[in-house]
């Protein structure tokens, strides 16, 4: 198994791109206006305004395209499912039929229009993650949120636990990889048998996960704590943000490519 290694939302991929350098609030408020145009879409084709500048978007950055399909691999198995069930069982003009198992025309277009929404949604998250460091995208949640602290809501606080916890979904795995190994070695048949039996076998995984997961928990604020991070005390950045020329092209496409979803939708 390589759970670790497949799950590659939430990683940093290190760069030194025009991407790697741009202010991570611009990019967080690119990833969120691009993932409104994807819900806004009715049709597979208002999607060609996302997909292209998202196109973009990769090739600047530099990052290798493998990095991006092993992000899509955690999804795989939801994609199958989604466009098996798309195509089979949505009902419409039948293209192909053998017995009670027919293929229609408006499944396919629907099944297509939801493997785009899925792939574009899952790209733009990779993206967003890959090109920001945890540290810099923790600062551009807690800019977002900023205008919500004058009502009482924590959003410093908050915008720390999002990013420890996106950082630590591949530690977490990695360490699911390593009992499940010491686990085979001694002996246990994991996902093996029936249903009850395979339940049962993960028993021996999650419990040391969870005493893994705890003992990390208690490390990490001892550590946090020894740096001086205190709830609700102000804090300061070691890195001065610049609003440079890119950014500004970032959020120009963006406009344009949220732009071209809705005219399309509208007028098309």
């Amino acid at each position: 198994m390589a759970l670790s290694r497949s799950f590659v939302l939430g990683q940093h991929y290190p760069g030194t791109s025009v991407v790697h350098r741009s202010g991570a609030l611009v990019k967080l408020v690119s990833t969120i206006a691009l993932m409104i145009g994807v819900f806004v879409a009715t049709k597979t084709v208002q999607y060609i305004p996302i997909a292209v500048f998202l196109a973009l978007g990769i090739g600047v950055s530099r990052i290798p395209l493998r990095f991006f399909a092993r992000g899509l691999k955690p999804i795989l198995f939801l994609i199958v499912l989604t466009v098996v069930v798309q195509v089979f069982f949505t009902p419409g003009t039948p293209i192909w039929q053998f017995g009670f198992v027919r293929i229609t025309r408006e499944g396919l277009g629907l099944a297509g229009f939801i493997l785009c929404r899925l792939v574009l949604l899952t790209l733009v998250s990779i993206l967003l993650t890959a090109s920001t460091s945890p540290i810099e995208l923790t600062d551009a949640v807690s800019d977002l949120l900023k205008p919500l602290s004058h009502i009482g809501l924590p959003s410093a606080e908050i915008a720390l636990v999002m990013s420890i916890a996106m950082r630590f979904v591949p530690t977490i795995l990695e360490e699911t990889e390593r009992i499940i190994r010491a686990q085979v070695s001694r002996g246990a048949r994991i996902g093996e048998g029936s249903l009850i039996v395979r339940m049962k076998s993960f028993i021996p995984i999650l419990i040391p996960l969870f005493v893994s997961s705890f003992r990390r928990a208690d490390d990490l604020a001892v550590a946090m704590e020894a740096r001086g991070f205190r709830v609700g005390s102000p804090r300061t950045r070691y890195h001065a943000r610049h609003f440079r020329s890119f950014d500004a092209f970032i959020l120009l496409g963006t406009a344009a490519a949220l732009s071209g979803v809705v005219l399309w939708r509208l007028f098309l």
